[in-house]
């Protein structure tokens, strides 16, 4: 019988390989993308209100500026955040299958969607760092940056226990897939420079 789903959120910190196993086999697709999405609008919500200094509710609520802005902010931060989270697992998906992948789109996408859940502890962190001033911004990043190196490694669990593959065949799918998500804008942008230096 499966877990519940605060039971799986605590075991991808706790227990990740099984639980992603988990996840992956059982493919709660809708709750993977709700436990994304509400990750990154908690996450967009503390780097805007709490990136250049925390305000107080008072100041925001006379500022309606601000508030237009966050709400623009956080809505299309929340488009590309879904976007991405399609796209990323379809790359990953796809190498995942050259290298005699045996799992389906659905069970990636779900056990790479909660892999996202230890970002969580960043809010806090990034909250706490706007109160603590240059030191608490060091302390912050270092604290997200070991945050983000974790979630990577529970997406290349993810890879490995929704496709069925070795370590070494994730980290190399992962690794592929992060490197043509680089090349592509960088082309992209090679490009449009190319073409305006021919345009003069």
């Amino acid at each position: 019988m499966g877990t519940s789903l605060i039971d799986k959120l605590f075991g991808v910190m706790a227990s990740p390989v099984n639980t992603l196993d988990e996840i992956a086999r059982e493919r709660p697709v809708g709750w993977a993308l709700l436990v994304a999405l509400g990750v990154s609008f908690l996450t967009l919500l503390a780097n805007f209100y709490g990136g250049d200094g925390l305000r107080t509710i008072e100041e925001l609520r006379h500022e309606f500026d601000i508030f237009i802005d966050a709400s623009v902010f956080v809505v299309g931060g929340l488009v590309l955040v879904v976007v991405s989270l399609f796209v990323f697992t379809g790359l990953l998906h796809l190498l995942a299958k050259l290298f005699r992948g045996q799992g389906g789109y659905w069970n990636l996408f779900s056990a790479y969607c909660f892999a996202e859940f230890p970002m969580i502890i960043s809010v806090p962190i990034t909250l706490l760092g706007a109160y603590l001033g240059t030191a608490g911004a060091i302390l912050s990043g270092l604290i997200s940056f070991g945050l983000m190196v974790w979630v990577i490694v529970l997406q290349v669990i993810a890879v490995r226990e929704s496709h069925k593959i070795s370590t070494g065949a994730s980290i190399a799918a992962y690794i592929i897939h992060f490197v043509i998500l680089v090349a592509i804008p960088v082309a992209i942008a090679i490009v449009l420079v190319m073409a305006l230096l021919f345009s003069f």
